[in-house]
């Protein structure tokens, strides 16, 4: 799969400095771009446990690593891995959000670039669509949505612009929505003025962000002591749980009187996050943070 380039290869490669020998999690394997990287570091006597929910992904990683029995390929959602699934392992590597495959099929639903089923499941086999999500959400929790995961700052007007245009007829394409923000947000400058309103629609319908805070509960008994954690985020809000969410697991625990209780299990490996090339080609490395952890014991 050319067409998807994984994003920060060399600087994942660095931070989880992968040796001969160790096992690691894809958490979000996609394509496999990530994990045949690390894979050519660890040798004949390593493993990878890829994990996807995406069906289309999942098929690719199983023609991918067809002949490779290092590789142990799951359909799941992260957020559902827990401890006894697979074995402890060196390496953990979550990157978040969609990949440039699934933006760039249409019938997908994730891009305003197509006129196309409103749909934006990562796992297509479960859950409610877009559609779905738009046609029976109230307006204020609609509004609330647009601001909490999109960071919209025009929510209340484009809820209710979205629900006003629903009374008269049902929102089902890509092309709809996008012109109904439109109608309230005119286009100024490079980026698609519904490009918030389509990251908070796609967020909610995948409960991304109770997926992340979930799976970074359950990953911190994964790992071996000296195990390394790389997160690839895309957008602010998972930015800002990852980071809290490590500053947590590297800071010292202490009690009421200030007395050092636990010292830290891990440490950073990345004191502030790594940013993606904003002059690279493909549009996903150019809003990439990635911060990394070491479990010392």
């Amino acid at each position: 799969m050319d067409q998807h380039l994984p994003v920060l290869a060399d600087e994942v490669l660095r931070v989880l400095n992968p040796q001969p020998g160790e096992t690691f999690l894809d958490a979000t394997a996609g394509y496999g771009g990530h994990s045949e990287k690390i894979l050519s570091r660890i040798g004949k006597n390593g493993a990878g446990y890829l994990v996807d929910q995406d069906q289309h992904a999942i098929n690719v990683l199983r023609s991918r690593f067809t002949n490779d029995n290092r590789v142990h390929i799951t359909q799941s959602n992260f957020r559902d891995i827990t401890e006894g699934e697979i074995p402890k392992v060196d390496m953990i590597l979550m990157d978040l959000g969609v990949s440039s495959p699934q933006l760039d099929l249409p019938e997908r639903g994730f891009s305003f670039r197509f006129d196309a089923p409103l749909d934006m499941r990562m796992n297509q086999a479960s859950g409610n669509t877009a559609a779905e999500l738009l046609a029976n959400c109230s307006e204020g929790e609609l509004a609330k949505m647009l601001w909490e995961f999109g960071e919209e700052r025009q929510s209340r007007r484009i809820a209710q612009a979205i629900v006003s245009y629903r009374k008269t007829q049902a929102i089902t394409t890509t092309a709809q929505l996008a012109q109904i923000v439109e109608s309230v947000k005119p286009r100024r400058g490079r980026i698609h003025p519904a490009t918030q309103t389509f990251q908070a629609l796609r967020i909610a319908v995948n409960d991304e962000i109770g997926a992340l805070k979930q799976a970074l509960g359950a990953f911190e008994s994964l790992l071996k002591p000296g195990g390394r954690w790389a997160v690839i985020s895309f957008h602010s809000l998972e930015d800002r749980i990852v980071k809290q969410y490590f500053a947590q697991l590297c800071g010292v625990e202490r009690d009421w009187m200030g007395q050092v209780v636990n010292d830290p299990t891990y440490r950073k490996v990345t004191n502030k996050a790594i940013k993606g090339d904003q002059h690279d080609n493909n549009p996903r490395a150019r809003s990439a943070k990635l911060r990394a952890v070491e479990k010392i014991k």
